[in-house]
């Protein structure tokens, strides 16, 4: 295995031309990216969005992660979100902005990593399919998921890990270590990315003859120190907060609960759904990056190969925790695949820039003066001798083919997804991609609760849509912003059911949402439905309905409030019903 270094070279087109290129294809995938995200910029929220937003909007209140606002995830991304927030506005606008930013810099970051382990075209190439793959419908792209944030620093870290290891610099490691370790609090799936950190070093300096085991045991050192930094930041911050407690129960006891009730042969179910669903509009992409794997494979230096097939198995088992394979779980994925599809359509591209080269070269009269002057100008005639060769091994009939290749690999994903890159209006986008779900119909209901309540009135909301609290700037009644937990067949189901029910209760809100939508709650067979009657009870006793949202179809919801919901019956199985207390 060879020692990382320099990056290695795949039949590189002239510096300038591919250089000039990798930057115009480059500054199109930005622009492209800035297109479609600032046209679907007022997109409602989705649930994961409406609970880091509404997570956020209370740090900014000076409210401590997990004291109002249970979570299994980290308080990576509801700290992001604050900072959006604080930077775009706390609207879905202003938080779609955020994603925006997070995109561009990601593709910035590839660019730099592709560029570094192979080509500037390889680079450009692969931030243009970056840009293509993580805001494709097919990864729920559009949402601000925290796979985005973990996607930024993953890259982020392995652009500086590789630096590290080549220029031997340990400050780097560092940095290294510390992105990594951040990476991991936006999602726990970045567990893994360590584990890439941990082998590229050990590989780097097990080449070494002989073995220098002291340099390779402070270097990982110093990368480990990098990686613990933020969780300890985070476990003293919520220690002092006095939220310790919840976060441990949150995150690392239930949440090890949850991740382990799929088994593997209904995982595997799972995941082949999913990557069909989401190599459906992408497949011109997918099969670059095949074969962009098998030239890295064939031409490439050991340290750049070993080092992106390590980042790309690394980035997959970060998809497996649960067995459960959701959408955008694949974010974590794209870096990889792009950069591998970069390396793809560079090579084909360098063939034909090649092919002209020495066709040209060929064509050229050649004056020989009788002796060469200098040892450059021998290496220039050398240079145009390969570029020569070059062109005569590929025809020039092949120039159509390529094209078309590269053509196919950019347009189809485009033409497949038109209407959600150009037609759609935001909402309508959201009801496409989310059909039955009320994320356009939170925002009517929360701006009803927000016109009759006073910023002190609490409301519950039995379900999991934590946008609302969000819209509404209202705080919760309960901790449980999610009912999905309660329904999850663990040894916590009904004692959290139980507690939730005490919590409203105790805070008597002025107003009650009931979710009666099967994906807000996701219930099973075997799931405890101790919630389910109290809340029947409860509403009985205490409250009256106001609103009802009854969502007859992917389009067409239809409203009724005050006294028209004395007499009304929803048509369809998926509705929510409003109430006010007597």
């Amino acid at each position: 295995m060879g020692k990382i270094g320099p990056r290695m070279t795949l039949g590189e087109s002239p510096p300038r031309i591919g250089g000039r290129l990798a930057l115009v294809i480059l500054v199109v995938a930005l622009l492209f990216s800035t297109f479609v995200r600032w046209r679907l910029r007022d997109m409602p929220l989705e649930r994961d969005e409406g609970e880091y937003a509404y997570a956020g909007q209370l740090l900014l209140q000076g409210i401590a992660p997990y004291q109002l606002a249970c979570s299994m995830k980290l308080p990576g991304p509801h700290l992001a979100y604050a900072l959006i927030m604080t930077a775009f506005g706390e609207t879905a606008s202003g938080i779609h902005l955020g994603l925006w930013a997070t995109n561009a810099a990601t593709m910035l970051l590839i660019f730099l990593l592709a560029k570094d382990l192979f080509d500037s075209l390889a680079g450009g190439i692969a931030a243009a399919a970056y840009s293509l793959l993580a805001v494709s419908s097919s990864v729920l792209g559009t949402a601000a998921h925290a796979t985005h944030f973990v996607t930024l620093f993953a890259v982020a870290a392995s652009w500086a890990l590789w630096r590290a290891l080549w220029s031997e610099k340990g400050y780097l490691l560092f940095i290294s270590g510390v992105l990594f370790g951040t990476a991991f609090l936006m999602k726990q799936h970045g567990v893994f990315l360590f584990g890439f950190g941990v082998l590229m070093i050990v590989v780097h300096y097990a080449r070494l003859h002989p073995l220098a085991w002291q340099t390779l045991l402070s270097r990982l050192a110093v990368f480990a120190i990098g990686v613990v930094l933020p969780y300890a930041v985070i476990c003293l911050w919520l220690w002092w907060a006095g939220v310790f407690d919840r976060f441990w129960f949150w995150t690392v006891t239930y949440s090890g609960s949850y991740a382990s009730e799929v088994s593997i042969a209904t995982g595997a179910g799972y995941f082949w759904r999913q990557f069909t669903n989401f190599a459906t509009p992408n497949w011109p992409l997918l099969i670059a990056a095949v074969f962009g794997g098998g030239i890295v494979w064939t031409k490439g230096s050991q340290g750049a190969r070993w080092f992106i097939y390590a980042y790309f198995a690394f980035s997959f088992l970060c998809l497996c925790p649960g067995f459960f394979f959701r959408e955008h779980y694949f974010i974590v994925l794209l870096p990889a695949l792009s950069i591998f599809c970069g390396v793809a359509c560079s090579k084909l591209l360098c063939f034909a820039i090649c092919w002209r080269a020495g066709d040209r070269s060929a064509e050229r009269p050649r004056h020989q003066s009788g002796n060469m002057t200098s040892r450059a100008q021998r290496n220039a005639r050398e240079r145009a001798s390969e570029a020569a060769h070059a062109g005569a091994a590929v025809p020039g009939i092949l120039l159509w083919p390529v094209a078309m290749i590269l053509l196919a690999a950019a347009t189809v994903p485009v033409w497949r997804q038109r209407e959600l890159f150009f037609l759609w209006t935001p909402r309508r986008a959201c009801q496409e991609i989310y059909t039955m779900n009320p994320f356009v119909e939170s925002l009517v209901i929360a701006d009803y609760l927000s016109r009759h309540t006073t910023p002190e009135q609490r409301v519950a909301v039995i379900g999991s849509e934590p946008q609302l609290y969000f819209y509404a700037k209202r705080l919760s009644a309960t901790g449980y912003i999610y009912t999905f937990e309660l329904m999850e067949p663990t040894p916590f189901a009904l004692q959290m059911q139980q507690e939730m029910c005490r919590e409203i209760e105790a805070a008597k809100p002025e107003f009650l949402v009931y979710i009666h939508v099967d994906s807000s709650w996701l219930a099973e067979p075997d799931s405890n439905h101790f919630i389910y009657h109290w809340a029947a009870r409860y509403v009985e006793d205490n409250y009256r309905p106001v609103g009802l949202a009854d969502i007859v179809s992917p389009t067409r919801t239809d409203y009724q409030w005050g006294n028209q919901v004395a007499w009304a019956h929803p048509r369809s199985p998926q509705y929510v019903w409003i109430f006010q207390r007597r």
